[in-house]
């Protein structure tokens, strides 16, 4: 086809424009339009008809680039990656209790563009400022787990441990060829491990007799039938004003022998409890140390008030007439977290159970022999379990 710009330039002193040239117009039109951008095409214009991009827009699109951006950031972060040079740092702490050591999780940054070091990983703990042992690992991925065994580096509890009452920290430090992390400060809770107070309870636990038409009843109506034994064992509350002898939770290796005491004599003996962390076990049976106490599952059994299974020791194995019940509680610590502890329990449990059972719970006359008087002679009463 013949036309052109040129030729609609010599068309415009108005001459007709022949079919031909008409079909070339529209064709080159057509061309012209559709050179312009998307903006130009969505038909953005200012009030000259020249595209442009508003205020709005402009602030849409440098949003969307910031966001990009800092997802951007974000995803190099988590992947372990920085906009500078390697970087080190611990980022947990936890005890494996199979075999009683501290696990350090290691966090290794490296440059966008780098790769992990080579060079080895060395972890050093601190216990009151002074180092107190370090170890050295290969370095593995990224994030990993190191272990440290307890009996390298234990030097005794944390909290409640320095001569004013206040806590001996634990700190870990990790360190790769020249770059070192910040010490990380443990939770003194977790490198406690040295059982240093034990206490034990005796909870009477009874039930209700028969009685006949005439409200006669056996044993007065009540049988007690043994009692709960549970031992304490943890370490004592630091807290100065604290005044109840709260025992603090410990988690630690160890062996507990629980003995009840009557009149200086051993009436009962458990048997002897092996404590794993929290678990513990026994011939027969086992629990959960939990809050710093243990029930010592007997082989007597009851329902509570919620009808829930009782266990207790049966008053046949330990009790030898009324009076006065110890306990004595004995932990030996596996190595390296301590030695052996023994103790009594902090209180004794006067018992009354011959007396509550036999006792004479009529009114007698008084010694005018006439009944319903102020000198009428009262029923025996119960005696409830008291301290001794």
């Amino acid at each position: 086809m013949s036309g052109g710009l040129l030729e609609k330039a010599q068309n415009v002193g108005g001459d007709e424009p022949t079919a031909e040239s008409s079909t070339s117009q529209s064709n080159e039109a057509t061309i012209l339009e559709s050179s312009g951008g998307l903006l130009e095409r969505a038909g953005v214009t200012d009030d000259a008809g020249t595209p442009f991009i508003s205020a709005s827009q402009k602030k849409g699109i440098a949003g969307g680039i910031v966001a990009l951006l800092i997802l951007f950031i974000a995803y190099q972060a988590v992947m372990g990656f920085s906009l500078g040079g390697n970087s080190i740092s611990v980022a947990a702490l936890e005890v494996d209790e199979a075999d009683d050591a501290l696990r350090v999780q290691v966090f290794v940054g490296t440059p966008m563009f780098g790769g992990i070091p080579d060079d080895e990983l060395s972890i050093s703990i601190s216990y009151n400022g002074t180092v107190v042992h370090t170890a050295f690992f290969e370095r593995k991925a990224k994030l990993s787990w190191y272990e440290i065994p307890f009996s390298d580096f234990y030097q005794g509890n944390s909290r409640g441990a320095a001569e004013d009452s206040s806590d001996i920290v634990y700190t870990v430090s990790v360190s790769q060829g020249s770059f070192t992390s910040t010490e990380y400060s443990s939770d003194s809770a977790l490198m406690d491990r040295t059982i240093n107070d034990v206490d034990g309870e005796l909870i009477a636990v009874t039930e209700d007799t028969d009685c006949d038409s005439e409200g006669n009843c056996e044993k007065n109506g009540l049988d007690h039938v043994g009692a709960q034994f549970r031992v304490g064992v943890g370490i004592t509350d630091p807290v100065e004003s604290n005044s109840t002898g709260l025992l603090l939770h410990v988690d630690s290796d160890y062996t507990i022998e629980a003995s009840i005491i009557f009149e200086d004599s051993v009436v009962y003996t458990f048997s002897t409890v092996s404590v794993d962390g929290s678990t513990a076990t026994w011939a027969g049976g086992g629990g959960l140390v939990e809050e710093a106490w243990l029930d010592l599952k007997g082989d007597g059994q009851t329902l509570d008030s919620f009808d829930a299974i009782q266990n207790y020791i049966q008053r046949g194995n330990f009790f030898d007439g009324d009076g006065c019940y110890s306990i004595e509680v004995t932990v030996t610590h596996e190595s390296p977290f301590g030695d052996t502890l023994s103790d009594t329990g902090s209180q004794g449990y006067l018992f009354w159970w011959d007396y509550n059972e036999n006792r004479d719970t009529e009114q007698g006359p008084g010694p005018d022999g006439i009944m319903e008087t102020e000198d009428d002679t009262p029923g025996e009463e119960y005696k409830p379990t008291e301290a001794c």
